[in-house]
């Protein structure tokens, strides 16, 4: 009996595929599976907004508030990332409410500076590191390949005081000397457990 439903079960599938067939393309199996909407493909900030000044030359219009949006979005990312399955759910809520807000402040203060025409060519690096090193993520332009701003946590171990997560940042505009403190984070009178682990 087992074998007949199996064997159904087969048939159906093949029936409704052939029955189907062209009706659903792939673009909107995708837009089904993912969920996603045309509406939203328009908002996503990492696109930008086309202009067209003639049919043969686009021009990429990419704000200040388009390059926060999606260097806000890759900066959550990047840091919960470095902080793993372990340090993560842990200072979850401080970093959202002590460190994230310190970040836009700094990605806003560093992207006014900026001409809107070279927003487009900052990027945002792919791997924060793990381990006990630092780097969270850096900002860099694509075009030079050098680095404008760089985001770092240091681990603490003031004597008698615990473990603490520091967060910083550094600027190109002094050459990566100044840091420029945003927040800390307690963490227990345990050793935290390492970078992305």
């Amino acid at each position: 009996m087992k074998n007949w439903s199996s064997i159904l079960k087969k048939s159906l599938v093949v029936g409704l595929s052939v029955l189907s067939f062209g009706i659903i393309s792939p673009s909107q199996y995708q837009e089904w599976y993912e969920g996603s909407t045309v509406k939203e493909a328009k908002n996503n900030p990492v696109i930008g907004q086309t202009d067209y000044v003639s049919s043969e030359s686009p021009v990429t219009v990419f704000s200040q508030s388009d390059f926060l949006s999606y260097a806000m979005l890759r900066a959550e990312e990047q840091s919960f990332e470095k902080f793993g399955s372990r340090i993560g759910p842990h200072i979850k809520d401080e970093f959202y409410t002590s460190v994230l807000p310190n970040i836009e402040s700094a990605l806003q203060e560093f992207s006014s500076d900026v001409p809107e025409e070279k927003l487009l060519n900052m990027a945002i690096s792919e791997k924060p590191s793990g381990g006990l090193s630092e780097k969270i993520f850096h900002v860099y332009d694509r075009e030079t390949n050098e680095d404008l701003i760089r985001f770092h946590v240091r681990r603490e171990n003031p004597p008698g005081e615990g473990h603490w997560f520091e967060f910083h940042y550094h600027t190109y505009k002094d050459n990566f000397d100044a840091h420029h403190s945003m927040a800390r984070i307690y963490w227990s009178q345990n050793t935290p457990p390492k970078w992305i682990s």
